[in-house]
């Protein structure tokens, strides 16, 4: 605050730089807010980066290539059938374990089908990651206050549910407490119904305490090769619905503008409207390109996930006291987490009809009220995530659980 005493002129110079100090504070809190939108933005894709960085996958760095520990990464994977026939050669008379072995190696293949996504699809990804970062100014949230708080919360929801769905998948660590919780002699209490070839657990603690070594080893590479891919599928499904949010927000100041012109007289809105056209044009080709990019994805995630809880609930059923149950709830999470943003996306998306019909189209001239219709059109298709032979939605969720209910 600035003090002066004296006449008129003191008085006016004091206003004028009382104003000028209110619009400066004000600049600096929206400063910030820009500065905690985008620094929420990197905070999460810093968190993916850092998850996959455990195992050297980091493809969101440009200059990323193969090395030594992503080799053996993929080593491993490709030697997990190997190690199921081994298994199952192995408990043949056991018919509970069998198929434990056989629930988990889906686990494994779900991991080896969608290890193409590090492999083949490291373009796709960084520009999916690049689009999502450069969203907010497409939409001009760098020079509206609104704006910019609509993608303020958005990216608060990818920090969180992030961060949720990596501690979900760190849920599947209670498998390694398996020998402590409820010891299984014909795993020779092992958390899985694996065992290395030739290095028998119950020979003795050396080869015990290597098995149990590759499980935990097993357990790190499911955990950091599939939560950071499927955060990015999470973040990508937010982004679509911000998008689909910040078109509502224009159209919302679109009336407004309508509002204050006069009947007809709106020739001079139609460089917004050309915007929110465009804009629209631009949100499902995005949506497109993650449906393109995540497709097979989500067709793995159904498949190996319904055989899954199919051989879990075998197995509970011929033996109640299992440790199988953190991995059957981890399973049924991931295809929650995938079919519930899928569904918000859908619900967002039939939002957006009501609000083009919304605005006071009939004070517009007739080529903009054209354009409008165009726009209402192409907005009442469905924009939803597809797994090859359905749709990711709850419906498709809920149809799952209800064929093994039956």
């Amino acid at each position: 605050m600035y003090k002066f005493s004296g006449g008129p002129l003191a008085s006016s110079i004091k206003v004028s730089l009382n104003l000028l100090d209110s619009t400066v504070r004000r600049d600096c809190s929206t400063m910030k807010k820009l500065s905690s939108s985008e620094a929420n933005f990197e905070r999460v894709f810093g968190l993916i980066g850092k998850h996959m960085e455990m195992l050297k996958l980091n493809i969101l760095k440009p200059e990323w290539r193969l090395s030594v520990l992503p080799i053996v990464v993929f080593a491993l994977i490709g030697f997990m059938p190997i190690l199921t026939a081994f298994s199952v050669r192995k408990y043949y008379d056991l018919l509970e374990i069998i198929v434990e072995c056989l629930t988990q190696a889906c686990t494994g293949m779900q991991v080896f089908i969608r290890s193409y996504f590090y492999l083949c699809q490291r373009d796709l990804c960084r520009q999916i990651v690049k689009e999502m970062r450069e969203q907010r100014l497409s939409y001009g949230a760098d020079q509206n206050e609104r704006m910019e708080q609509l993608f303020q919360r958005a990216t608060k929801r990818m920090l969180f549910f992030y961060r949720l769905i990596y501690a979900m998948y760190c849920g599947s660590f209670f498998f390694l407490l398996g020998p402590l919780i409820m010891p299984d002699p014909r795993k020779s209490s092992l958390p899985l119904a694996f065992r290395i070839p030739f290095l028998p657990p119950d020979e003795n603690v050396l080869y015990w305490c290597l098995n149990y070594m590759h499980h935990i080893m097993l357990n790190v590479i499911g955990v950091h090769h599939l939560a950071p891919m499927d955060g990015i599928v999470i973040l990508a499904l937010i982004s679509t619905c911000t998008r689909i949010g910040a078109l509502q927000q224009m159209l919302e100041e679109f009336d407004e503008q309508i509002s204050v012109s006069e009947w007809q007289q709106t020739d001079h809105l139609e460089p917004y409207l050309d915007r929110v056209i465009e804009l629209h044009s631009d949100m499902k080709r995005f949506a497109g390109l993650v449906n393109c990019t995540f497709q097979m994805h989500f067709f793995a995630i159904f498949t190996m996930i319904c055989l899954i809880i199919c051989m879990c609930l075998n197995v509970i059923a011929s033996q109640p006291k299992n440790s199988i149950y953190p991995l059957m709830m981890a399973s049924i999470s991931q295809l929650l987490v995938v079919c519930l943003f899928g569904n918000i996306l859908l619900i967002t998306n039939d939002r957006l009809p009501a609000s083009i019909y919304g605005i006071q189209w009939y004070r517009l001239t007739i080529a903009q009220q054209k354009k409008v219709l165009f726009l209402l059109a192409n907005s009442q298709p469905d924009i939803e995530m597809s797994a090859v032979f359905m749709p990711v939605n709850m419906t498709s969720f809920v149809t799952v659980g209800r064929c093994y209910k039956s």
